[in-house]
């Protein structure tokens, strides 16, 4: 009877878990971004980056801050570490089309001048190329 009991609490909790994962999956929270004085979200979005760990891309789910400034993005697990992307658009030299798992048109790659190259994929990733386009032609022209 004992065991019955903590069965069925183990399942009730383990079904609660599942209730706040999908909850946070799809509720938006721009207030876990921090944002730099005279900086405002102009964009917040669900999305994925997908980091190549040992010659495979890992997806990333998380939640994507376009700012007036730079990109961020955070992922879902922040209390196992989470993973942390910031970019400013002073260093972004490109920005180009890109597939998941080679079928899927909706990605984005964008390349820094250190070299740095970050895949992000988001759904209507024409939306967000076009905001990061505008945001650097716009940079470029007041300098």
């Amino acid at each position: 009877m004992l065991i019955n009991i903590l069965g069925q609490i183990a399942g009730f909790l383990i079904f609660i878990g599942f209730i706040f994962l999908i909850i946070k999956s799809v509720k938006l929270n721009p207030s876990q971004f921090k944002l730099m004085e005279g900086e405002e979200i102009l964009k917040n979005v669900k999305g994925d980056y997908w980091q190549r760990t040992l010659g495979q891309e890992v997806q990333n789910s998380g939640e994507f801050a376009f700012t007036n400034q730079r990109i961020m993005f955070r992922s879902m697990f922040q209390w196992f570490g989470g993973l942390n992307v910031e970019i400013s658009y002073r260093e972004i030299v490109s920005v180009e089309k890109a597939n998941v798992k080679g079928i899927m048109p909706v990605a984005f790659i964008v390349k820094t001048a250190n070299g740095g190259s970050y895949k992000f994929a988001i759904m209507k990733r024409d939306i967000y190329i076009d905001l990061i386009n505008s945001i650097i032609k716009k940079e470029s022209e007041e300098n």
